[in-house]
């Protein structure tokens, strides 16, 4: 998140460009931006607006010296997620919401553990026609 505080001049409506810090407004998303006046939530719509990318337009005017500040949050995107469908495809579980997970228990693939990392698998297992490279730890329960 980034945090621009303004100090307002009379009935000022608009804030933008560099604030008290010397700090450039500007968000991607006008729904990741919270505005406060003298540390009053302001609400979105019915109290400013926040579409341009670069100015925060009040509906009423701030009085003389009131703060403004304006919190961007910054926009992300999670990649490489399973769905819970997916997820629950992949690894079993046993009974109503249950955090036993299964897995198979044979291992048909070359496997590298790296170091400085872990390796954990709940047995008994069978290596077939594969190679378990051990440079990290590995630990089979």
């Amino acid at each position: 998140r980034t945090r621009f505080i303004y100090q307002a001049t009379a009935s000022q409506t608009s804030f933008s460009g560099s604030d008290a810090n010397a700090n450039s407004l500007s968000y991607s998303d006008g729904e990741y931006v919270d505005v406060y006046q003298n540390g009053v939530l302001l609400k979105p719509a019915t109290d400013y607006t926040a579409t341009s990318g670069t100015t925060v337009v009040l509906v009423t005017g701030a009085s003389l010296n009131d703060v403004v500040e304006i919190i961007v949050y910054d926009a992300f995107t999670i990649a490489n997620t399973y769905s819970k469908s997916e997820s629950d495809t992949r690894y079993p579980f046993l009974g109503n919401d249950s955090i036993i997970r299964t897995n198979g228990n044979s291992i048909t693939a070359d496997i590298t553990i790296p170091s400085g990392t872990n390796g954990l698998s709940a047995g008994p297992i069978t290596v077939t026609n594969a190679t378990i490279t051990v440079n990290g730890v590995y630990t089979i329960v």
